[in-house]
C-alpha cells in the first residue's frame, strides 16, 4: 500500500505540503454552486429584474413584483434522507456464536453506536451529504473514565462530521488505485471579532494542525495518530441528487410570479360605461353614487375571466415530474389524504421506486458504515488491549431499511405464518415491547397469579356444580 511520503514531501515548507494536500482529485460540485440551488433564499428568481421587473410609480414609489422562491432542493434533501434513516440503520453481528468474548465486544461497539448517537447523527449527515455531495466523520477519543462500553475505559469514543455547509473546505488525498492517503480540511473561526484560518491533516500515523496568520505554520509539533489508520471517513457524490430538477423548480417558481403578477394588476376594478353621461355624477352618500345615463345607457363593472385550469394543469404536471425523476413520492399531506385507509401491501407497491432509490443510495453507504466500523475497531483495541486479538473477527453487517410506515399486525401475521403458526415472542418480550410496564418480569408475575386464581375459580365452579 502506498504511503502519503511517496507523494508529498513533509519536510518541504509549510506551504508547499499545504498547497499539495490542497489537490483534490475527486470531483465534487462547488457548495457555491450548489448553495444558490438548494437555498430558496438564493435562488435566481429573487434578483431577476429582467424578466421580473418593478415598477416605479409616478410618486416615486416602487410597486415589487411577484417572486416566489420555492425550496423544493431542501424539501428533496429531507425526504431522501428521511426515506434512508429513518427507520436506524441495524447492524447484525457474526462469528460470534459460542465465542462470549466476541459477544462481549459486538456489544461493546453496538454501545459505542449508541452513545455517540448515531441514529439522530446518520440523519444530520445524510443531510448534508446530499445537500452539498460531500461529508467526513472524524472519530476520536476523550479521556473521560466510563463504564458505558462493559468495561472500565479511560476514554470515551465520539465523532462530528464535517461538511461544506458548514464552512469546512474538504479535502481527501487518494492515490491511483483509490486509496485515501491522507485527509485534511480548512476551515475559520472567529474570536473577538478576529477570524483566523486552520488547516489540519490526519495520516495513517500523524496529525498536523496549521494556522494562517500571514503564512501557514504549524500550530504545535504533529501529534501521534495512535491507531495507526485515518480517523476520518470520507464520503463524496459527483452530482447533487437535486441538480438535474432545479430547472424545474425554477420553472415553476416563475410561472407562479408571473400568474401572481396578472392577478395584481387585474385585481383593481374597472368600471364600464355605455352611452353619455347626463350631468355630474350624483354623490348621495360614501356608499350610494348615481349616474344619470342618456337613452340605453348603462354601468357596470368588468369582470375578469382568469384561464386558472391552464394554469394549475401546468404546475401539477411540473411538480409531478419533479418528483418522479428524482425517485421521490409527493408525499404532501393533500396527496396522502386523497389515498385514504389503503392496506400495507397497497402502500410497499406505493413507495416502490422510492425503496429501489435507497437500495441504489445503499451501497456507498455501507461502504461508507463498513470503513466507519474499522475505524471504531481501531480504537477499541487500544481501549480494551485484551480484546486485541478477537475484535477484527466480529464481523458487522449493515442493513438499511427504507421507511415505511409499519403495519404491526400484517407484520405479525406474516411472521408466524413463516413460523408455522406458532407464536414469534414470549409473553416477557411482548410486555417489553409494549413499553409501558416499569418492571416488565413483575407485571408478567400478576398475570401468571391472576390466571392461576381464574383457574382455581373455574375449577372451583365446575366441581361445585357437580356436587
Amino acid at each position: 500500500m502506498s504511503e502519503i511520503s511517496d507523494y508529498i514531501d513533509f519536510s518541504g515548507t509549510d506551504h508547499s505540503i499545504i498547497t499539495s494536500l490542497m489537490q483534490k482529485n475527486v470531483h465534487v460540485p462547488s457548495w457555491c454552486h450548489l448553495r444558490k440551488l438548494y437555498n430558496y433564499k438564493e435562488h435566481k428568481i429573487l434578483f431577476d429584474t429582467v424578466n421580473l421587473r418593478d415598477k416605479i410609480r409616478k410618486d416615486g414609489s416602487v410597486e415589487k413584483s411577484s417572486r416566489y422562491s420555492i425550496g423544493m432542493e431542501r424539501l428533496l434533501v429531507r425526504r431522501m434522507s428521511e426515506f434512508m434513516f429513518s427507520i436506524p440503520v441495524k447492524r447484525v453481528y457474526h462469528n460470534t456464536d459460542n465465542n462470549a468474548v466476541r459477544q462481549t465486544i459486538a456489544r461493546a461497539i453496538e454501545a459505542i453506536y449508541k452513545y455517540s448517537r448515531l441514529k439522530t447523527h446518520n440523519l444530520k449527515r445524510s443531510k448534508a451529504f446530499y445537500a452539498a455531495c460531500e461529508i467526513a466523520t472524524l472519530w476520536y477519543a476523550v479521556k473521560k473514565p466510563n463504564k458505558l462500553y462493559g468495561f472500565e475505559s479511560q476514554y470515551k469514543l465520539k465523532c462530528k462530521t464535517f461538511s461544506p455547509m458548514n464552512g469546512y473546505e474538504l479535502y481527501p488525498y487518494f492515490d491511483e488505485y483509490g486509496d485515501m492517503l491522507a485527509f485534511s480540511f480548512k476551515y475559520s473561526i472567529t474570536v473577538n471579532n478576529e477570524t483566523k484560518t486552520y488547516f489540519e491533516t490526519y495520516t495513517s500515523d500523524t496529525h498536523y494542525k496549521w494556522i494562517d496568520d500571514g503564512g501557514w505554520r504549524l500550530v504545535a509539533d504533529p501529534e501521534e495518530v495512535i491507531i495507526m489508520k485515518i480517523p476520518v471517513i470520507y464520503l463524496s457524490r459527483p452530482e447533487a441528487i437535486y441538480e438535474e430538477v432545479s430547472y424545474i423548480r425554477e420553472e415553476i417558481e416563475y410561472t407562479l410570479s408571473r400568474n401572481s403578477n396578472v392577478i395584481a394588476y387585474n385585481s383593481a376594478p374597472i368600471l364600464k360605461i355605455i352611452g353619455e353621461i347626463l350631468g355630474d355624477r350624483e354623490m348621495k352618500n360614501e356608499d350610494q353614487r348615481m349616474f344619470r345615463m342618456n337613452s340605453g345607457g348603462d354601468v357596470g363593472y368588468v369582470s375578469w375571466n382568469q384561464a386558472i385550469e391552464a394554469l394549475k394543469y401546468n404546475v401539477q404536471e411540473s411538480k409531478e415530474l419533479f418528483w418522479s425523476l428524482t425517485q421521490m413520492p409527493d408525499i404532501s399531506f393533500s396527496n396522502m389524504s386523497r389515498l385514504g385507509n389503503i392496506g400495507y401491501d397497497a402502500r410497499e407497491t406505493l413507495l416502490t421506486d422510492a425503496h429501489l432509490k435507497v437500495g441504489d443510495e445503499s451501497g456507498d453507504w455501507i461502504e461508507f458504515f463498513e470503513r466507519e466500523d474499522s475505524v471504531i475497531k481501531s480504537f477499541l483495541k487500544m481501549m480494551n488491549t485484551a480484546w486485541e486479538n478477537e475484535i477484527d473477527e466480529v464481523e458487522v453487517e449493515h442493513i438499511i431499511t427504507p421507511f415505511i410506515q409499519r403495519n404491526e399486525t400484517a407484520e405479525i401475521t406474516k411472521r408466524m405464518a413463516a413460523n408455522g403458526g406458532k407464536p414469534i415472542e414470549s409473553h416477557l418480550e411482548s410486555i417489553k415491547r409494549y413499553g409501558q410496564s416499569n418492571d416488565p418480569q413483575e407485571t408478567l408475575d400478576m398475570i401468571r397469579k391472576e390466571q392461576a386464581e381464574e383457574t382455581q375459580i373455574a375449577v372451583a365452579d365446575v366441581f361445585g356444580s357437580a356436587n
